[in-house]
């Protein structure tokens, strides 16, 4: 049986139209499939990596959400609206009285004004022992003001046993 040459014909131009296809559409559409497998690869690394930097938001929300409920709570009785600076220096005087540190003396300074909050500095002198000073120090850290101790000079009483205590503080106010 012989094939007629028009039949090798139609047979070439099939061979040619399959080496085409092979050549044209298939190693085309293979090298994509390639570079799409590649890529895809690398998305899911990617998306591996930022799960697990995701993975630590969820501890720090936890974190955050209970500091907020731990400061928001207290925070307005912390750094209050205003100076209030009498009840502030009767609730000083009152523990200064109660560790038995004597005469006393007050100067508040002039407020300064910050971006966030202001600042009252106050100086402060008295004498007593050191036992004491240690207490009054801790009623001091106890308050329910925020407060803080920016400079403290203790010196020995030549007179009599005791300690001469100068003390310069800060007192914090949201609203002038």
């Amino acid at each position: 049986m012989r094939l007629a040459r028009q039949d090798l014909i139609v047979c070439g131009i099939f061979a040619l139209m399959l080496g085409g296809y092979f050549l044209g559409v298939w190693r085309t559409q293979s090298r994509w499939l390639e570079q799409a497998r590649t890529e895809l690869a690398a998305k899911r690394r990617q998306m591996a990596a930022d799960t697990l930097t995701a993975s630590r938001v969820d501890p720090l929300r936890r974190d955050i959400e209970a500091l907020k409920r731990r400061y928001n709570n207290d925070w307005d009785r912390r750094l209050p609206k205003s100076q209030d600076l009498a009840k502030f220096l009767r609730e000083i005087s009152a523990n200064l009285a109660q560790e038995n540190l004597t005469s006393q003396f007050f100067q508040p300074g002039s407020p300064n004004r910050g971006t966030l909050y202001n600042r009252l500095p106050i100086n402060m002198k008295f004498q007593g022992d050191f036992l004491s000073l240690g207490r009054f120090l801790r009623h001091i850290d106890d308050m329910t003001r925020l407060t803080r101790v920016e400079q403290l000079t203790v010196e020995p009483r030549r007179d009599e046993a005791g300690l001469n205590v100068e003390l310069g503080m800060n007192i914090y106010f949201t609203e002038y």
